[in-house]
């Protein structure tokens, strides 16, 4: 069974683009445009990893960070952290929210993506 990819990206030109880097690395993808969208999709699809992108429109990544936390069965799911705003979050004061690895969108490659993944997976 492939592990299971939720991607929280509102670009949906980017999260297109993602989705296929992950799916041809062997990974199981399903998009959430936004925060409630991706509290749907976790229930439903129970995903071994999160991609979530900070900046979201109506609702902050951090809103759905926070959601997560609040249930024993979401507070283990690994949160990677995909954004432009890299610089300004660390990885120490994430931490608490499950984050593992935080890409910077503004540099990534391809293949960034893919490790980051199995980093926390592996």
């Amino acid at each position: 069974m492939s592990t299971k990819v939720l991607l929280v990206e509102d670009d949906l030109w980017l999260a297109e683009l993602e989705s296929s880097i992950l799916e041809k690395a062997g990974y199981s993808v399903n998009v959430a445009a936004h925060a409630t969208a991706a509290i749907e999709a976790v229930d439903r699809i129970q995903p071994d990893v999160i991609i979530l992108d900070l900046l979201l429109t109506g609702s902050t990544g951090f809103a759905l960070l926070h959601e997560l936390q609040s249930y024993g069965d979401t507070q283990v799911i690994p949160v990677i952290i995909c954004t432009n705003a890299a610089e300004q979050v660390s990885l120490k004061d994430l931490a608490q929210y499950g984050v593992k690895r935080i890409v910077d969108k503004s540099v990534m490659v391809p293949s960034d993506l893919v490790a980051a993944v199995r980093s926390v997976t592996e």
